[in-house]
């Protein structure tokens, strides 16, 4: 009891600091709470305007005007949002289409960019980019930028990159190496799909 007493007198003694004290924590966790739903709120909003594009994009031709607009939108509610980057991936995608490379490669530079400060939780997304970086250097004959990428880390997608660093041996006429990679890929696929395009590209390798 004496020991609960002199908590007591202390509080007593001491409660204007106890009460600003608990102010002061009040005042941070609720500034916490607001900016933590800001921040949702921001990433709710950029995402609606995403999903708004795409599920249009899926159904019609792609848009550019309309791509403008919500890339506009977007950076107006983040300039770093993740959506940026699924937004520039898809016109990369499309540029390559009309065969307009330059563009493609500017589009997958700013989105990986934009995916430099982003957690490891969207390494996938960074492993696409790259994926598809390396596929327009190698279309270009950029050959040595095409296997730099290729010399970082994949985990999502090795098998993706073991095909294309095949694809690289090919192009060099290094077909005792570029079986190698087709056969290390074919050995880690599951996809019957990907499995099929892997042997067939085995089967038209040349010695």
């Amino acid at each position: 009891m004496d020991f609960l007493n002199k908590i007591y007198a202390w509080i007593l003694k001491n409660y204007i600091k106890v009460i600003s004290f608990l102010l002061i924590i009040g005042l941070a966790y609720g500034a916490y709470l607001y900016y933590f739903f800001q921040a949702q709120k921001k990433d709710q909003d950029a995402g609606d305007l995403f999903l708004s594009f795409y599920n249009s994009y899926s159904v019609s031709d792609f848009d550019e005007e309309e791509y403008k607009i919500v890339i506009d939108a977007i950076s107006q509610i983040d300039g770093a949002s993740i959506y940026l980057a699924m937004l520039k991936s898809i016109n990369a995608a499309e540029s390559v289409k009309v065969n307009d490379l330059q563009k493609a490669l500017a589009e997958l530079l700013n989105a990986k960019e934009i995916l430099s400060s982003k957690s490891n939780n969207f390494n996938f997304l960074k492993e696409i980019i790259d994926l598809r970086m390396v596929n327009i250097f190698i279309d270009l004959e950029d050959l040595e930028r095409a296997k730099k990428i290729l010399s970082n880390n994949f985990t999502t997608y090795q098998t993706n990159k073991l095909i294309l660093q095949g694809d690289i041996f090919a192009t060099e006429k290094k077909f005792k190496d570029a079986k190698k990679k087709y056969v290390d890929a074919l050995a880690r696929s599951e996809n019957e799909t990907q499995r099929n395009l892997i042997n067939l590209k085995i089967s038209t390798l040349t010695e």
